[in-house]
């Protein structure tokens, strides 16, 4: 698996890890990792929710119009939804997805320490990762909330 390990603005790190067979060192992965270190505490938040409420899945990041989000802020550009691992969107997507690969992570990460994430881009492609970082999906969870408040 290859792993690449970001810093936020604040200081909190990201770490991203992709299947070895997914394309390494394109723009799109690169725009991935960015989006997630820059949105890492609401896409902690939301698997640490999908998962309390449905078990083990994975948060999916699609694109909205971007004529609609702000200029200044991607999160509004983007959608994030949960998937259970036995859910319709992911049966939907198996042919397009590596499922043994995501099967695995399923059954072997922590979700109050990571988050499994498929990026669908709004040219069809998707791509998957196991992200984790500071602050963990519990906290993150809580100031998620905290400010929504």
């Amino acid at each position: 698996m290859r792993r690449t390990t970001l810093i936020d603005e604040n200081g909190h790190f990201v770490t991203v890890n992709a299947p070895e067979d997914q394309l390494a060192n394109d723009p799109k992965e690169d725009t991935h990792h960015d989006f997630l270190t820059d949105h890492w505490m609401d896409v902690a938040a939301a698997s640490y929710l999908g998962f309390k409420r449905h078990g083990i899945g994975t948060v999916v990041v699609t694109e909205r119009d971007q004529a609609k989000g702000r200029v200044d802020d991607t999160i509004e550009t983007h959608n994030l939804m949960y998937s259970p691992a036995e859910g319709g969107w992911l049966k939907q997507q198996e042919e397009r997805l590596p499922m043994q690969w995501l099967d695995t992570r399923f059954q072997s990460y922590d979700p109050n320490e990571a988050a499994v994430v498929v990026m669908a881009d709004g040219d069809g492609s998707l791509r998957v990762y196991v992200a984790n970082g500071t602050p963990t999906p519990p906290r993150s969870f809580e100031l998620v909330q905290a400010r929504s408040n």
